[in-house]
């Protein structure tokens, strides 16, 4: 079946590289993905599939039914929404859309989705059961798209999980794993410190909020420096501070906005209750008062373990154990996890850099682009997986 696979994604590699372009050149924000979505629909029902639109506004189901019956359903996911980055590649297929620009891979992704179904449907008389594909709208912006479709019923009935996420760290060509938790919990902070203003020259009259948020943010990174097992991973960060109008001015209030990120659950409930504790007792024992907010974001993406080590066999198989790397874990977010709380599976890496090209722009970059040549070791990989699960 190895050889089936490669066969079919040399086969299907230059539409999968022209829809890619195409959606490279059309970018379209989260849950503004329409003429993305249009493009994947159509291109789905040209190969047969049962597909099914406006799963959480904007997304795409996708059923690939075998021909030899009933069986399990093997779920393969692939996210559409761009950035609002403007794009500065100079690629002829650059985006039309000014400030608007696929810097994360999911135009790749896309494709890879549409090339894994041509091959599943090329395929369908060689398995029982269904593959359905996932074309997620907005993962991008918290909460993302993924508990929508979920909250829709797009994972309804599904055995197993899979998706990847391209990565600029390692050569076009290669996949890469890891189990376990993979991806951190992104939560975001809002405080604000209410002091009391007067003149910057009596500041005994006032309680100076700006230098109480200085002790706040001190304070803070005790939560990984003093209350983490030095094992484990945690990072908070205070990216945003707005206080004061004037020099000689004592603000009224401040407010400082941050990230708050764990590897695990129950630090990450741990770390909620200490946020406040910290930043309602150095307030409170400077005179000051306070309003502390964390609105949770994606939880920590932890990849099972068995269906880990099943799609690293699989990919040791189709390509050989030399194009397989152990993926790093990354305090970085995404909603694959809600995926992963309701059903097993794995998120893996597909390397995408091409030192002699110049393609190593990191994602989320102006520069950021892909060779794309590593589109056809995606298809391959997820139409290779959808089919090893169901006949597993």
């Amino acid at each position: 079946m190895t050889q089936d696979i490669l066969t079919l994604a040399d086969k299907h590699y230059p539409e999968v590289v022209r829809l890619r372009r195409t959606i490279h050149a059309n970018p379209e924000l989260a849950f503004e993905e329409h003429e993305t979505s249009k493009l994947v629909a159509e291109t789905l029902e040209k190969v047969g599939a049962e597909v099914q639109r406006g799963v959480a506004r904007t997304g795409v189901v996708a059923t690939i039914k075998g021909t030899k019956g009933s069986g399990r359903t093997i779920g393969l996911r692939a996210d559409m929404d761009a950035l609002p980055i403007l794009e500065a590649t100079g690629l002829e297929f650059a985006s039309k859309n000014p400030g608007k620009m696929h810097a994360c891979g999911h135009d790749a992704h896309t494709a890879i989705g549409l090339g894994a179904a041509m091959i599943l449907a090329d395929l369908r008389d060689q398995f029982a059961g269904e593959v359905r594909i996932l074309f997620q709208p907005s993962e991008e912006r918290n909460p993302g798209g993924a508990p929508f479709m979920i909250d829709e019923g797009a994972l309804n009935g599904v055995d197993e999980i899979y998706g990847l996420h391209v990565i600029a760290q390692n050569d076009a060509g290669t996949v890469g794993f890891c189990e376990g938790e993979m991806m951190a919990s992104a939560d975001e902070l809002y405080i604000t410190i209410k002091g009391k203003s007067a003149h910057g020259a009596r500041p005994q009259f006032g309680i100076d909020p700006i230098v109480i948020s200085a002790q706040v943010i001190i304070a803070l990174q005790t939560l990984v420096s003093r209350n983490i097992d030095p094992f484990s991973q945690g990072v908070i960060t205070i990216g945003s501070i707005h206080g004061g109008f004037a020099p000689n001015i004592i603000p009224e209030e401040v407010k400082l906005v941050g990230t708050l990120r764990s590897m695990t659950k129950e630090w990450r409930d741990y770390a909620h209750k200490r946020v406040v504790e910290i930043v309602e007792g150095v307030c409170a024992s400077m005179g000051a008062s306070c309003d502390v907010h964390i609105d949770k974001g994606y939880p920590v993406l932890s990849n099972d373990p068995s269906k880990t080590r099943f799609a690293e066999d699989a990919a040791c198989e189709l390509f050989g154990s030399d194009k397989v790397f152990k993926a790093e874990r990354l305090m970085g977010a995404e909603d694959f996890a809600y995926y992963l709380e309701k059903v097993p599976g794995t998120f893996y890496r597909l390397g995408i850099r091409n030192i002699s090209q110049g393609i190593t722009a990191d994602i989320h970059n102006d520069h950021f682009t892909i060779d794309e040549a590593s589109l056809k070791t995606g298809i391959a990989m997820q139409a290779y997986l959808a089919l090893k699960a169901l006949n597993a």
